[in-house]
């Protein structure tokens, strides 16, 4: 799972979770952006592939590179 949590003043305002697809807010502010981020379907989508693109990518290498040490 893809997770970008956002926070302001050590305070989470609005994540991401790939396991959802989009933008949760949990300030009024985070509810705000939320709702922008969401509006905006190429961001949405950049973030959605941000899954294949990043955690996939670098848990292969990561697993391939603990096997060879062990």
């Amino acid at each position: 799972e893809y997770i970008q949590s956002h926070y302001f003043n050590k305070l989470e305002y609005a994540r991401f979770s790939s396991s959802v697809g989009k933008f949760v807010g949990f300030t009024k502010q985070g509810q705000w952006e939320a709702d922008c981020w969401n509006n905006n379907t190429a961001f949405l989508s950049s973030k959605r592939a941000a899954k294949e693109i990043i955690c996939q990518h670098y848990s292969k290498i990561a697993y391939d590179n603990v096997l060879t040490k062990s």
